[in-house]
This record gives C-alpha cells, sequence and structure tokens, in this order.
C-alpha cells in the first residue's frame, strides 16, 4: 500500500513540477557549452551554404539544452549574412547594410559529448 501511495505522490509532484524531467530546459546564452555549440552550428552552416557571403549570428532568441549522452542544444538565432567573403575571411565581420541586409532565422540542434571530444549537427532548420 505505502508503494503506491509513493508512486502517485512521486509522479503528481512530477507532473506539478515546471520543468520536465529529461526535457529541454532554458538556458542562459552565454553558457560557455551552449557558445561552443553555437560556434560549431554556425561554422557548418557556412560551409553548407552556397552563398558568397559569410553569415554571422545578429541575435540569440532561445538556448535549452537536453541531458542525454552528453548534451543536447537547441538553439534559435537571427542570422544575417557579413562583409566577409568565404574565400576572404576575417576574424571580424560587420554586418551587411543596405537592401543586402536581410535576416533570417535559423534553429540548430547540436549533440554534445565533450568527454569523448565530439560534436554533431543534428538538425539545422533556417
Amino acid at each position: 500500500m505505502w508503494k503506491l501511495f509513493f508512486t502517485v505522490i512521486a509522479a503528481v509532484s512530477l507532473v506539478g513540477s515546471a520543468v520536465l524531467v529529461g526535457g529541454f530546459q532554458d538556458l542562459d546564452s552565454n553558457d560557455g557549452g551552449a557558445l561552443d555549440a553555437l560556434n560549431f552550428a554556425v561554422a557548418k552552416h557556412n560551409r553548407g551554404s552556397n552563398d558568397l557571403y559569410l553569415s554571422q549570428v545578429a541575435q540569440v532568441i532561445r538556448v535549452q539544452r537536453q541531458l542525454v549522452a552528453g548534451y543536447k542544444y537547441l538553439i534559435t538565432v537571427k542570422m544575417v549574412k557579413s562583409e566577409c567573403r568565404k574565400d576572404n575571411a576575417k576574424d571580424a565581420c560587420a554586418a551587411q547594410q543596405g537592401s543586402a541586409a536581410r535576416s533570417y532565422q535559423c534553429k540548430f540542434t547540436v549533440w554534445s559529448r565533450s568527454w569523448l571530444n565530439d560534436i554533431q549537427l543534428l538538425k539545422e532548420e533556417c
């Protein structure tokens, strides 16, 4: 009887809590792991695009993290084209101005397993 009672109490407390156990949780955009995941995703995005110019993050909209075998990051950002061509990239590039300065939104899903020195871009929606 007590086992059933404690099971019901545990289930009710999980349902009533604001955080879903094992689900995605909001994360500060300045978190070191999130920044590494974002930089990796943007580099992959730039390598995979046919654009002559590099894209860069204009605004981080939302960062979420899920504990799996490592961390899975779900990062939503506003991207813009920079003035740097892919064939002549610099460390710091200004965003394009004028009519060419259209922004677009991307959602990246990145899986990081730091102990294996492994990071993968699982999904990219732009």
